[in-house]
């Protein structure tokens, strides 16, 4: 999980400095797509999921019916290039669990690590920015559901069933910007990741609230 989540800010910090070289050339050529500025930083998250976590429950693939519902929380980047006065690009990353704790046995889990490419527009009034938008991209869900055992002893687990699947993610989200300084930025977002695999949209879905620092140049 840490590797995922360094490998973002490492690969989110080279490509907005790819498109700070890039764009900074253009600045003059337009006033609505001009460079202007970009910003990066880390988020926490937590929010609230529910639903069959497996396609077709209880039927002769997986035999069990169950329906997961609980908190998730994580940590991840973003990082964006401004253009213009309104519009923003850039990629962000992001993983989030949710324990199963008091449903199954302990050591449950789901787990999801995403990430893609975003766009939004803000609108700026004072040290307040609001903007809404939407990420695009892909990520994989771990699957941990243990019906039966304890994480106590050696003995081998019987009942529990760990399964991984890739998905086309989908991340509608808006939310608002504080500037404590010129280059420090507090943000506030909720979005609602939608999980799409074998063109079928996923039962585990739920709303999600972010609060991070950007640092702002």
């Amino acid at each position: 999980m840490r590797r995922d989540i360094f490998l973002t800010i490492i690969v989110s910090t080279l490509i907005v400095f790819s498109f700070q070289s890039l764009f900074a050339q253009d600045a003059q050529k337009s006033r609505v797509f001009r460079y202007n500025g970009f910003q990066g930083g880390m988020m926490l998250h937590a929010g609230y999921l529910s639903g069959a976590p497996a396609d077709k429950p209880g039927s002769a693939d997986i035999p069990f019916t169950y329906r997961a519902s609980g908190v998730t929380k994580g940590l991840g980047g973003a990082a964006r290039v401004r253009f213009g006065e309104y519009l923003r690009v850039g990629i962000e990353g992001y993983v989030s669990t949710m324990p199963l704790n008091d449903d199954l046995s302990e050591g449950s889990y789901i787990a999801s690590s995403w990430g893609g490419v975003l766009s939004d527009f803000y609108l700026e009034r004072g040290r307040w920015s609001f903007f809404t938008g939407a990420t695009i991209g892909a990520g994989s869900r771990k699957n941990l559901l243990i019906f039966e055992g304890s994480m106590s002893d050696w003995e081998p687990e019987e009942n529990a069933f760990f399964h991984k699947n890739f998905f086309v993610g989908v991340d509608p989200f808006i939310g608002a910007e504080f500037a404590l300084t010129e280059v420090i930025h507090l943000v506030f977002r909720v979005d609602y990741l939608m999980q799409i695999n074998n063109k079928k949209l996923s039962d585990l879905i739920g709303p999600r609230a972010f609060i991070g620092i950007m640092f702002c140049r």
